[in-house]
């Protein structure tokens, strides 16, 4: 567990550090894999489904804000349903103008979960959506799931059913037959009421003070979308596969208990209940603390400072050993050894004798001569 939570601390540092470089990549990502399916499920209009429109596409949007991905995928989709029928693309096109005015018009920034929704429908793991959102985020993003949503059985009944629409007479029959197959389809608004009811479940419970909030809020979700999902389908007389529904949401669950390690992680083991007031209240506080451990700081150990180190106990060995050689040769009376005399000053103190002879030699020679 100190591992991982180590590992985590050391990612998050470097989202931090590096975090332009990170979203711009998974705006890559996820814009080139919508174009992708888009053109893979619909692909209608051969001119914009080959790969190098799609990359062409996605290295575009990379450099323009994330609304601009979700208006060219709107684009994208457009032209393909303008090669099915005129008719069907006029439907398409209003509904999408909807989406902008009503939502990604005031808040763009959850505008991207027009692309997540139907990108997680079309890769099994739709139930992901309504739990991560409810965790993470607050209740208005059950506005562009619905819209999401819509835009997968748009894609969908175009894919299954183009030819039944193209059969169609006149552009009002093919708008007829779009409009019913879409917005009369029972298990579209099933979905979307199981997604909504799922985000406000799991937000309002993961915002209770109570212990393990937010794994009752991503089991709570999780059930409230498999009620919803096999009541409607009694209801309607609906053919929903039972095993990919508990499927997803059991995957609903493992991502949610994921996502609270990295947004919630808490010690409740350590939680604390406080008590104060002032002059109009009572408060009553219960305190968890956050459960993080900081990455370790490396020691480098340097092997020359351990030589210098043996160095010098060795050398302080020696003067000690030297000392206690000393001190015993005086306790026993042992005769030092003699002193050496350097040959050099012997030879000096002999020169300056023979100097110091010879200047009183010439003193007494004149002394006598002025005697005389």
């Amino acid at each position: 567990m100190s591992e991982i939570l180590v590992w985590k601390e050391k990612i998050q540092n470097l989202y931090a550090n590096q975090s332009i470089y990170f979203d711009k990549g998974f705006q890559f990502i996820l814009s080139f894999v919508s174009f992708f399916l888009i053109n893979q499920n619909l692909g209608l209009m051969k001119a914009v489904a080959t790969p190098i429109v799609t990359m062409a596409l996605a290295v575009i949007c990379t450099f323009l804000p994330p609304v601009f991905t979700v208006v060219a995928a709107a684009a994208l989709i457009l032209a393909h349903m303008f090669k099915l029928s005129l008719g069907v693309m006029a439907v398409s096109a209003l509904i999408f103008a909807m989406m902008f005015i009503f939502y990604c018009r005031f808040t763009p920034k959850r505008a991207i979960l027009l692309l997540i929704t139907p990108i997680a429908f079309l890769l099994k793991i739709p139930y992901v959506i309504p739990v991560v959102c409810g965790l993470a985020m607050t209740p208005v993003t059950a506005v562009p799931i619905a819209f999401g949503t819509m835009v997968y059985y748009m894609i969908s009944c175009v894919k299954g059913s183009s030819a039944a629409i193209k059969g169609a007479e006149g552009i009002v029959g093919q708008i007829s037959v779009f409009v019913k197959m879409v917005l009369q389809d029972k298990s579209l608004w099933i979905t979307v009421i199981a997604f909504v009811i799922c985000v406000f479940v799991v937000y309002t419970i993961r915002r209770l003070s109570v212990d393990h909030a937010w794994k009752i809020a991503s089991a709570a979700g999780a059930v409230v979308n498999i009620i919803v999902v096999v009541a409607g389908d009694m209801a309607f007389n609906l053919h929903t596969s039972y095993g990919e529904l508990i499927a997803g949401n059991l995957f609903a669950i493992v991502v949610g208990l994921v996502l609270e390690f990295i947004l919630f992680s808490v010690d409740y083991s350590r939680t604390e209940h406080l008590q104060y007031e002032d002059d109009d209240y009572y408060y009553y506080v219960k305190a968890v603390p956050k459960l993080s451990i900081s990455a370790p700081e490396k020691q480098v150990k340097r092997i020359n400072e351990r030589r210098n180190e043996a160095q010098r106990l060795e050398e302080e060995e020696h003067r000690s050993s030297r000392k206690r050689g000393q001190g015993g040769s005086r306790r026993t009376g042992t005769a030092p050894r003699p002193r050496k005399v350097s040959v050099a000053s012997n030879t000096d103190e002999l020169l300056l004798a023979k100097s110091l002879k010879d200047e009183l030699d010439i003193e007494n020679i004149v002394r006598k001569e002025l005697e005389e």
